[in-house]
């Protein structure tokens, strides 16, 4: 028997978020970064005839200014990228637009295989060097293992040892310093090259008093130091750069506009989102009081509507970067004074609820843009890092507990790896809540091999020194 077909009406009651023309564009332009906005506001310009610039108040001499003081600002700290841009004067003096001048410079990468061309060494380090190189990641850090390097290279009889022996004796000598490090204290450690009193107390610092370098007094007692020779310290450690792969692979080489600026004045910590070209952007009056009838009506009607939602939602982009700006300078402010290491634990829901917006609004806001801070021009995300509870209800940075990771394999017995569960129990002990697995991550991403790689080794170079 064939069954039957039935059919029913039911209603169905459900929410569903509905973007309007305006939310849209203000989502647009708030994700865009000032090269993007500055082109946009270019084509809306050319589409839009009631829009237009206001002369008057276009701020060409602010924007000058910013320039100038970023030049400084990179001047101060040792950068040459300014200096590259700017020679012999501005670049509205004759001189070649910037962008192109950044694509006909030798890439960071170019720069570093040619630095080992031009070095004495014998055939299989110069090829082990070369693929160290390639393996290198954006920000310049040497984060794959030895097998890794050692399947890329094409050389016979290249060991771990060949491996370490190139990269700390020949890449990390390379120029920029830094280049090479394993990790954030390896690359600031080998960026110092004095041995005067800062270099001294900066390398101190870095290895025995990273958890303490809010606390002036402890590491003027700790370090036996006086407090004019520790602000000289912390003035050389804010030098350092924590990122030595800028223009690694040749794309990062572009000219970038920073969103925010922070700066440290008489001990405070002051935000300021810059002025661009388009805030001179205004409705036109020329047609104020004309009347239109038909398409031309309805044209105009549009055009008018699109010109409100666009001066609305630069407005709203300006203050939602304030908003931010303002929080992430309270919630990192040892970050701006000191550098990575005094980095706290932040995500974006924790300034999302700060700030009273959404998640993704946060998202957007700190994507592919740039701040410029004591520190240099840094991306945004910068800001955030993931972190661990701790016993006290507290947070630990994960980059923190990366490096305890580290010191405790270092300091182990020879012949007696530590596992790493053992190294969880004991970070466990010191009131840092983390899981073996959650070590044993930690611990790759560090470059570092498992208990079991490390024991072999240990044995291997013993039989070979018996030899």
């Amino acid at each position: 028997m064939a069954g039957t077909v039935r059919q029913n009406l039911s209603q169905k009651q459900s929410q569903r978020l509905a973007l309007t023309p305006q939310l849209t564009q203000s989502l647009k332009v708030l994700a865009m970064n000032s090269q993007e906005l500055e082109l946009y506001i270019e084509e809306s310009l050319e589409s839009n005839p009631l829009l237009e610039l206001d002369a008057d108040n276009t701020p060409r001499q602010s924007e000058d200014t910013s320039v100038s003081q970023q030049k400084e600002d990179w001047r101060e700290q040792g950068d040459n990228r300014w200096e590259t841009m700017y020679q012999n004067g501005s670049q509205f003096d004759g001189m070649p637009d910037p962008d192109q001048q950044w694509k006909d410079e030798q890439s960071l990468s170019e720069s570093l295989h040619e630095q080992i061309n031009q070095q004495p060494m014998n055939d299989k380090e110069r090829a082990i060097a070369h693929a160290i190189v390639d393996s290198l990641e954006d920000d310049g850090y040497f984060r794959v293992t030895a097998d890794e390097v050692i399947q890329a290279v094409d050389y016979e009889g290249v060991t771990e040892a060949d491996v370490v022996h190139v990269l700390e004796c020949i890449v990390q000598e390379l120029e920029p310093g830094g280049i090479g490090a394993r990790d954030l204290t390896e690359c600031l450690l080998l960026q110092i090259s004095d041995d005067d009193v800062s270099a001294m107390l900066v390398r101190q610092m870095l290895l025995y008093h990273a958890d303490k370098l809010a606390d002036d007094e402890v590491l003027m007692q700790e370090m036996h130091c006086s407090s004019e020779e520790l602000i000289a310290a912390r003035h050389l450690l804010r030098r350092l750069d924590p990122f030595p792969g800028h223009g690694l692979r040749g794309v990062e080489n572009i000219y970038v506009q920073p969103e925010i600026i922070f700066r440290i004045v008489d001990g405070e910590v002051e935000v300021d989102v810059p002025k661009s070209g388009w805030r001179g952007l205004k409705v036109s009056e020329q047609w104020a009081g004309k009347t239109w009838t038909g398409k031309d009506r309805e044209f105009m009607d549009a055009a008018s509507q699109e010109a409100k939602w666009l001066l609305s939602a630069l407005d709203q982009r300006s203050e939602t970067l304030m908003k931010v700006g303002l929080c992430l300078a309270a919630k990192q402010r040892l970050f701006l004074e000191h550098g990575v290491l005094g980095l706290k634990p932040l995500t974006l829901q924790v300034v999302a609820e700060e700030v009273g917006l959404h998640e993704s609004t946060i998202s957007r806001v700190t994507n592919g843009k740039y701040a410029q801070t004591p520190l240099g021009l840094i991306e945004m995300r910068c800001f955030f890092s993931a972190g661990l509870p701790t016993r006290g209800g507290g947070m630990i940075s994960v980059h923190r507990v990366q490096q305890r990771v580290k010191t405790l394999i270092e300091s182990e017995p020879i012949g007696r790896p530590i596992s790493d569960q053992a190294i969880s129990d004991r970070l466990q002990a010191e009131g840092i809540g983390i899981a073996r697995r959650t070590v044993a991550k930690y611990r790759e991403q560090l470059g570092l091999p498992p208990s079991s790689q490390r024991r072999r080794a240990v044995k291997t170079r013993l039989s070979q020194s018996r030899r």
